[in-house]
C-alpha cells in the first residue's frame, strides 16, 4: 500500500524485487489515491510490478485490495516506506512451508532515519516462542506490517484488514488483525533483522502538525477534529470488546489509555511553544479517556496559571519536573 510516498516508494520497491529468493513471487503496489509523483514512481518499474490505482481509502482498505488481487499462497506485507533486506523472504517462506500450524512469521526489525541511516537499535522485541492468544490479549505487541508474512487463506477466512479503520486514521489495524490471525494458528518470530523500518521523530512530527495550517486549533469545534486522528484506538477498543468480550477488556482498557497519554504529549509539545489554549484542551481530552492519570490533573492546572506565574515559579522546581509540566514530550518511537 502507498499513499504519497515520492520520495520513498522507489526504494520499497526495489527492495522487493531484489529478493534471493528461488520461489516465485509477484509484487502489487496499491497506489491509495496518492496525489503527488508516487504514481510515476512506479511507472519505472514497468512489468514487473502490479499497480492497482485506487481511490483514498486508507491503508486497511489498500492492503484488502492487494490481498484480494494477490495470486500467491503467502501474502509478505511490506509498506510504502520501508524496505526489506534481500533475504526477508528465504528467512520467513521456509518457517511457514515447514510448520502447517504456523499461520504467520514475524521478523525482526531495525530502524531507520528520514535519510535511511540505522538507528543503534531494533524496533521489534524478541518474542523467543508463539505467543498465546491470552498473551496477545494482556498487551499490545508490537507487530509491524512490514515485518510479517502471513498464509492467504488465513487472511481470507478473518476477512482481511478492518476496514472501519480510514484514511485519517492512525495505525490500530494491524494490531486487531494480527488478533484475529493468532485465533487461526501459531505466529513464528524470526529474530534476524529483515525489514528496515523509516521511524519518524515524534517531536519533529508533532510540531509539524501543529505548526502546520490542517493543525491550527482556535476552537472547540477544531480541536475536536483533531482528536479525531486518535479515533483508531477508540475503534480497536470496541472492536476487541466485540469480538472477545471480557477476554478483550485489557487490550481495550490500553488502547484507550494510548489515546490519554498521545493526547498529554500534545499538550506536553504545546506548552514547550507557549500555546497554553491549546495544553488546556489536550490535557481535558486526556482527562476524558483516562481520568485516574493524576499527572494530567497537575498539568492542567499548571497549564492554567497565567503565563508570568509559571515563569516566577518554574525555577523552584527541578529540571526534571519542569520538563514534565512544560515539555516538550519524551516519548518513545513506536511501529505504525
Amino acid at each position: 500500500p502507498t499513499y504519497n510516498d515520492e520520495g520513498t516508494i522507489a526504494a520499497t520497491v526495489g527492495s522487493a524485487l531484489a529478493q534471493r529468493f528461488d520461489g516465485e513471487f509477484e509484487v502489487i503496489v496499491v497506489n491509495d489515491g496518492s496525489t503527488d509523483g508516487t504514481r510515476a514512481e512506479l511507472a519505472k518499474f514497468g512489468d514487473r510490478i502490479r499497480v492497482i490505482d485506487q481511490a483514498n481509502r486508507g491503508v486497511s482498505a489498500a492492503r484488502n485490495a492487494g490481498i484480494q488481487a494477490a495470486a500467491g499462497e503467502y501474502i509478505a506485507l511490506l509498506d510504502g516506506d520501508d524496505t526489506w533486506m534481500e533475504d526477508k523472504l528465504a528467512k520467513t517462506v521456509p518457517v511457514l512451508d515447514n510448520n502447517p500450524a504456523c499461520v504467520a512469521v514475524a521478523s525482526n526489525v531495525i530502524g531507520v532515519d528520514g535519510a535511511g541511516r540505522e538507528v543503534s537499535y531494533p524496533v521489534t522485541p524478541e518474542f523467543r516462542h508463539s505467543p498465546t492468544l491470552d498473551e496477545m490479549l494482556d498487551k499490545l505487541w508490537a507487530y509491524l506490517p512490514s515485518a510479517v508474512v502471513i498464509r492467504r487463506e488465513t487472511l481470507q477466512a478473518i476477512g482481511g484488514f478492518s476496514e472501519e479503520f480510514k484514511p485519517e486514521h492512525y495505525a490500530c489495524e494491524d494490531t486487531f488483525i494480527m488478533l484475529l490471525v493468532r485465533e487461526r494458528g501459531e505466529i513464528t518470530y524470526v529474530p534476524d533483522v529483515l525489514v528496515r523500518y523509516r521511524c519518524r521523530e515524534f517531536h519533529a512530527r508533532l510540531a509539524n502538525r501543529l505548526r502546520s495550517r490542517r493543525f491550527e486549533i482556535d476552537s472547540e469545534d477544531a480541536f475536536r477534529e483533531f482528536e479525531r486522528r486518535y479515533e483508531a484506538n477508540i475503534i480497536l477498543a470496541r472492536l476487541t470488546r466485540e469480538h472477545f468480550g471480557a477476554r478483550g477488556r485489557k487490550i481495550a482498557a490500553l488502547s484507550i489509555d494510548s489515546v490519554a497519554r498521545e493526547l498529554v504529549g500534545v499538550g506536553l509539545m504545546a506548552m514547550h511553544q507557549g500555546d497554553r489554549t491549546l495544553a488546556q484542551r489536550s490535557y481535558r481530552a486526556s482527562i476524558r479517556y483516562s481520568p485516574l492519570m493524576l499527572k494530567t490533573w497537575l498539568r492542567l492546572g499548571w497549564a492554567m496559571l497565567p503565563a508570568t506565574a509559571a515563569r516566577t515559579l518554574s525555577p523552584i522546581f527541578p529540571p526534571g519536573l519542569r520538563r514534565s509540566l512544560s515539555g516538550p514530550p519524551v516519548m518513545e518511537e513506536r511501529p505504525q
